[in-house]
């Protein structure tokens, strides 16, 4: 191979690797973009498991209660 044949070779390859870190920048940018968003989501849906853990917790309180003590209380009110 001729040093011209080689020099030409090399300067293509160079472009290639220069447009893959281009590219590979723009993918570093979205895959940050893309994780910031799934921690907001991920934040949101920790805000909502304990907010429906919460309501749960009141549920089956009252629903315990009522079955402790229902017929005591349905006893007394239909005096």
């Amino acid at each position: 191979m001729s040093r011209e044949t080689v020099d030409a070779r090399l300067a293509v390859i160079e472009e290639q690797v220069k447009a893959h870190g281009k590219l590979d920048d723009k993918r570093f940018k979205q895959m940050e973009s893309l994780d910031a968003k799934l921690d907001k989501i991920d934040n949101e849906l920790s805000r909502y498991r304990g907010f429906v853990g919460g309501i749960l917790l009141i549920v089956t309180a009252l629903v315990t209660f009522f079955k402790i003590f229902g017929s005591g209380i349905t006893d007394y009110f239909s005096k």
